[in-house]
């Protein structure tokens, strides 16, 4: 199992660690890959976009493992716009460089006036991992 000090896996379902990747985050990268694909299918964005001409996404906790997963993979997707969710200003930044056309801080500003600026035409789809006290 997953707690074991050593597993048998068969040679065809390993991969190399990429050059300038630590072990800890090949690790990851299939649980959050996963995780946001998923996500991006149940809001029926994936495996391609709807009909509908609004493909505004909005992603809270952008900067986290799976939220800057859902604003590269929404990108490559063609949504537009990507609006990013963050709770500090140090995280702007790092959601621009992954591609969100918009980055809200909530430390600064009014998480939903702010959203309905940055997509005045609503969002096909709100990813939140968050929970409840986002909605407060």
């Amino acid at each position: 199992g997953a707690y074991s000090e050593r597993v048998l896996v068969p040679c065809h379902q390993l991969f190399a660690v990429p050059k300038g990747m630590s072990i800890a985050q090949a690790a990851a990268l299939p649980s959050v890959s996963g995780t946001a694909l998923h996500a991006l299918a149940l809001a029926g964005l994936w495996p391609s976009l709807p009909a509908s001409r609004n493909r505004a996404v909005l992603v809270h906790s952008a900067a986290g493992g799976v939220g800057s997963m859902l604003v590269q993979m929404a990108k490559a997707i063609g949504c537009h716009p990507i609006v990013a969710v963050v709770g500090a200003s140090h995280k702007v930044a790092a959601c621009e460089a992954l591609g969100a056309t918009a980055v809200i801080d909530k430390s600064k500003e009014d998480l939903w006036s702010a959203a309905s600026k940055a997509a005045p035409g609503g969002y096909c789809a709100i990813f939140d991992a968050n929970g409840v006290q986002t909605l407060a």
